[in-house]
C-alpha cells in the first residue's frame, strides 16, 4: 500500500526527531552523570582529576600535593633553607577545587559542552606572604652580594711611576628572578630539586691592552693639575687625583668624578645674606647689607672635568684653569627696598626681668638677644625662633648654664636662651601676630615670674620645641631687641604698619596647685663625708591659662587660650658618706 505524500512527510519528520533525541541523550549522558563533578580530561600537573566531586578533589589535593617544610636554594658550596612557614605558604584547596569544577562555565554557556570534554591541565596556586618572602630573599642577598672594586691607577710619589691596583669583580643576586623561581617551584610542585641562586656579575676588569693605554695617558698627567675657582675659593686637583680618575676604556672614570662633584655641591655653597635693618627715631637704617649667595651648578660638571683631564693628557701645559659653573642665589631683601617695607610704627612690645640670674646666664641672654635682633619678616612668612637663633655652641659665643631638658635641669650650652624666647613671646602676644607654635616649660622658673604671673613663658630647644608666628599684617615687620645689663631687663619691640588690630588678654586662671614632692637625697661616694650639695630646688606644681583675642574692626582674626601645666619638682641633694 502506497503512503500519500503528506503522511510520508510526517513519518519522516517523526523518525528525524526520534533519532535526534536519542543522539542528544547519548551525547548528554556523560554530562548528566558528571553533573557537579569535574569535566573529562581534567588534570592537575599531569595527575588525573576527571569526574571528581569537590570533596574528592580536596581529599586528592591534600594527598597528592603536601607542601614540604623547606625549599632549598643553592649556590655551591652554600645552601639556604627557605622555611615555607616563614612566608605563610599554603594551598587554598577549596578555591582550587572550585576552579576545577566551574572552569567549564568560564567560557560561557555555548562552550559548556566543549569545555566538558576539552583537556585541561591545571597548576597549583600556592598562597604566600610576598612581603615576608622579600625579607627572606633580602637576607640571602646580603650574604651573597659583593661590591665591584674597580682597578685603579695611582702615582708612586717617590718613583714618579704609574702603578695599577688590581680590582675585583662584584656579584649581585637577581632577587626578582629568584622570587619568580620560588613561586614557580611551588605552583608547579617542583619541590624536590634545589633552586639555583641567580647571580649576575657586577663590573669588568681591564685587559692588558687597556691597562697599557691607560698608563700611557696617566704618564702625561704627572706634575700637572686642574684648577677651578668659585666666587670665594679655589680648588686644585693634583696629579695623584687626576691619575686615579683615569679609566681603562673611556679615558675618565665618570662615577668617581661624579662622587667628587656631589661632595663639592655641599661644600661649594653660600647662602644669601638678607638685608637687616634697625629702626631708630622713626627711620629704618641699614644695619647689614644683603649679599647674594651661590650654589654649584653640577649639570654637566662631570663631563667638563673629564674633558679637562683628556685635554691635560694631550698638552704640554702644566695647569688648566677653569671656573666652576654656579647658580646665583639672590637675597630676597635688597637694601634699596627699604622705602617699600612700610615699617612705620610700633606694633607691640614685651619685656622680662631676671634680677636673680647668674652672670653666665646673663651672658647667654645677651648673646641670644643680639642674634634674634633687627630681623625683617616678609608678609606671609613664617618666623621660626629656633631657625633665627642658629647654632647654640661655645664656638658661637655661648656659655655653659642650666637648661630645662626633658623635665630635668641640666648644665648645658646656652642656658638662658628661654629668657629670650619668653620675652619674644610676650611681644608677639601684645602685637597680635598669628602665633602658631608655643610651649611652656616643664616646671615653673623664677626668672619668668619676676614681673608676670606664671603662664607667660615660652620654652625653645633645638630642634624642638620652637616658637613660631606668621606675619599676617600684609607688610614687613622688624624685630628689635634691647638688652639692659644693669637693670637685667630684656625688651622686644615689633615694628611694622598697623592694620588696626587690637589685642585683649583676659580671664587669667590658676588651678591645680600641687606641693613639691619630699626632698630627695642621693648618696654620692665622690663627695667628702658629711658634705651636701643641692642640685634641684623644690618647686610647687600649677596649671594656668589665659584667653587671647585679636580683633580688627570688630571682627575676630585670632582667638586662642594659652594653657600651661607645670609639674611639681622635688628638691634634690647629693650627700657624702655618713659620718
Amino acid at each position: 500500500m502506497k503512503l500519500s505524500p503528506p503522511i510520508l512527510i510526517k513519518k519522516t519528520f517523526f523518525y528525524f526527531l526520534f533519532f535526534t533525541f536519542v543522539a542528544f541523550l547519548i551525547f548528554s549522558l556523560p554530562l548528566v552523570f558528571g553533573f557537579g563533578k569535574t569535566g573529562k580530561n581534567t588534570q592537575i600537573l599531569g595527575k588525573d582529576y576527571s569526574l571528581l566531586s569537590k570533596t574528592e578533589i580536596i581529599s586528592r589535593l591534600k594527598s597528592d600535593f603536601p607542601l614540604p617544610e623547606t625549599l632549598v636554594i643553592t649556590n655551591p658550596p652554600r645552601t639556604f633553607d627557605l622555611r615555607l612557614s616563614s612566608i605563610n605558604a599554603s594551598i587554598d584547596y577549596n578555591q582550587l577545587a572550585s576552579d576545577l569544577l566551574f572552569r567549564r562555565l568560564k567560557s560561557g554557556i555555548l562552550q559548556y559542552f566543549q569545555a566538558f570534554f576539552e583537556p585541561k591541565n591545571f597548576s597549583l596556586e600556592v598562597l604566600i606572604r610576598e612581603d615576608e618572602l622579600d625579607k627572606q630573599l633580602a637576607d640571602i642577598t646580603q650574604q651573597i652580594d659583593r661590591p665591584f672594586v674597580p682597578s685603579q691607577l695611582y702615582l708612586e710619589d717617590k718613583k714618579s711611576t704609574i702603578t695599577i691596583k688590581g680590582g675585583e669583580l662584584g656579584q649581585k643576586v637577581d632577587q626578582t628572578e629568584l622570587k619568580n623561581q620560588i613561586i614557580s617551584s611551588l605552583n608547579y610542585y617542583q619541590i624536590n630539586s634545589p633552586i639555583n641562586l641567580p647571580i649576575d656579575p657586577v663590573g669588568s676588569l681591564p685587559s692588558e691592552e687597556e691597562i697599557t693605554r691607560a698608563k700611557a695617558a696617566a704618564q702625561n698627567l704627572i706634575g700637572k693639575q686642574l684648577e677651578y675657582t668659585s666666587p670665594d675659593q679655589t680648588v686644585t686637583l693634583d696629579d695623584n687625583t687626576l691619575i686615579s680618575w683615569i679609566d681603562f676604556s673611556n679615558t675618565c672614570r665618570g662615577s668617581a668624578v661624579t662622587d667628587y662633584v656631589v661632595s663639592l655641591k655641599s661644600s661649594l655653597k653660600r647662602d644669601p645674606i638678607e638685608a637687616v635693618f634697625k629702626f631708630e627715631n622713626g627711620k629704618v637704617l641699614e644695619f647689614k647689607p644683603s649679599q647674594n649667595g651661590y650654589l654649584l651648578d653640577d649639570s654637566g660638571l662631570t663631563q667638563q672635568i673629564c674633558s679637562n683631564i683628556v685635554e691635560l693628557t694631550q698638552t704640554s701645559e702644566k695647569v688648566i684653569k677653569n671656573k666652576f659653573p654656579t647658580i646665583t642665589l639672590e637675597a630676597k631683601t635688597e637694601n634699596s627696598d627699604v622705602n617699600n617695607f612700610g615699617i612705620k610704627e610700633l606694633l607691640g612690645s614685651g619685656t622680662s626681668t631676671f634680677k636673680h640670674s647668674s652672670a653666665i646666664r646673663n651672658m647667654n641672654v645677651e648673646r641670644g638677644a643680639s642674634i634674634v635682633n633687627r630681623i625683617l619678616v616678609a608678609p606671609g612668612e613664617t618666623f621660626s625662633f629656633v631657625k633665627a637663633l642658629g647654632d647654640v655652641s661655645i664656638e658661637n659665643g655661648y656659655k655653659m648654664a642650666y637648661v630645662i631638658r626633658a623635665g630635668k635641669t641640666e648644665l648645658d650650652v646656652g642656658g638662658g636662651i628661654c629668657q629670650v624666647s619668653t620675652t619674644f613671646f610676650r611681644a608677639l602676644l601684645n602685637s597680635g601676630l598669628n602665633i602658631t607654635n608655643r610651649q611652656n616649660h616643664a616646671y615653673r622658673v623664677q626668672y619668668y615670674e619676676e614681673d608676670m604671673p606664671p603662664g607667660y613663658d615660652a620654652t625653645v630647644f633645638i630642634p624642638n620645641p620652637d616658637l613660631k608666628f606668621v606675619n599676617d599684617t600684609g607688610h614687613h615687620i622688624l624685630i628689635q631687641s634691647k638688652y639692659d645689663g644693669k637693670e637685667k631687663r630684656l625688651t622686644y619691640d615689633i615694628y611694622g604698619t598697623s592694620d588696626g588690630r587690637k589685642t585683649e588678654i583676659n580671664n587669667y586662671r590658676q588651678w591645680g596647685a600641687a606641693p613639691a614632692p619630699p626632698t630627695v637625697y642621693i648618696d654620692d661616694p665622690t663627695l667628702a663625708p658629711g658634705k651636701v650639695i643641692q642640685d634641684e630646688h623644690a618647686i610647687p606644681g600649677l596649671k594656668t591659662s589665659f584667653d587671647w583675642k585679636v580683633t580688627r574692626e570688630g571682627q575676630i582674626i585670632h582667638q586662642k587660650t594659652f594653657s600651661s601645666s607645670y609639674a611639681p619638682w622635688a628638691a634634690v641633694f647629693r650627700r657624702g658618706p655618713q659620718i
